[in-house]
């Protein structure tokens, strides 16, 4: 029969056995909550980070748009350019924090600028078809199409009178073909490639590059405006 010590001893080393056990398991509960909690911490700041770019970027975004309209339509009235060019550089100056904030979080798409570019147009007056012929799309893709859509709607609204514009995503050739296209644009003797249009068209050109991509824009006399953008069909990350 094991002496009493012994069975003490051993009762002794099992208790503290199953203590060391339990206090490394809370530890790892502790650590995997704590793990749990910055992710979800994370998770709410992406999130509000997405919310504050979609929504408050949105709207600086069209009252630097309205608030250039009124710029140029107020040629006349020296003392209200004056009053319009200091709203227009405190529009900026908050969607410039704006995307400083969100800029790490938020991605483009091309359903959600071909969404608000018809809500837009419409909000100004104008027609603006959007037909999509593609399944869904690589984010990168999705992100780099839907600047396209963002440029092209900032240029018309900027630079033309537009009554008609539409927006056409298709596969063609073995490339995603998307066309941006606009009425009321200034009419040109001789068709416009872009070189005028300012740093947009080439930044939008570098980021498809990147992708294997092409852009390539054309305005003529006939008042209409065109931003074609291609990708590769088959691009994959």
């Amino acid at each position: 029969m094991p002496h009493p010590a012994y069975l003490v001893g051993t009762a002794g080393a099992g208790i503290l056995l199953i203590s060391l056990g339990v206090t490394l398991t809370l530890t790892l509960r502790i650590r995997h909550l704590r793990v749990e909690r910055e992710r979800a911490l994370a998770r709410a700041y992406e999130g509000f980070a997405r919310d504050m770019h979609d929504i408050v970027g949105h709207w600086l975004w069209l009252a630097s748009i309205k608030g250039e309209l009124a710029h140029r339509r107020a040629a006349g009235d020296a003392r209200l350019r004056e009053d319009l060019e200091e709203v227009l550089q405190a529009v900026r100056q908050a969607a410039h924090a704006v995307r400083n904030v969100s800029a790490t979080r938020h991605r483009l798409s091309f359903p959600g600028e071909a969404t608000r570019a018809r809500a837009l147009m419409e909000g100004f007056g104008a027609y603006c078809s959007v037909r999509v012929d593609t399944d869904e799309l690589p984010e990168p893709v999705s992100a780099a199409l839907g600047a396209v859509v963002r440029e092209g709607v900032t240029n018309m609204l900027r630079h033309s009178q537009v009554k008609r514009c539409a927006i056409e995503l298709v596969e063609h050739g073995g490339l995603l073909r998307l066309t941006v296209v606009n009425d009321g644009a200034p009419r040109r003797e001789a068709p416009s490639t872009g070189g005028d249009i300012g740093s947009g068209v080439g930044n939008l050109r570098h980021r498809l590059g990147e992708l294997g991509g092409t852009v390539q824009v054309a305005g003529g006399a006939d008042g209409w405006f065109t931003l074609i953008a291609e990708v590769p069909g088959n691009y994959s990350e």
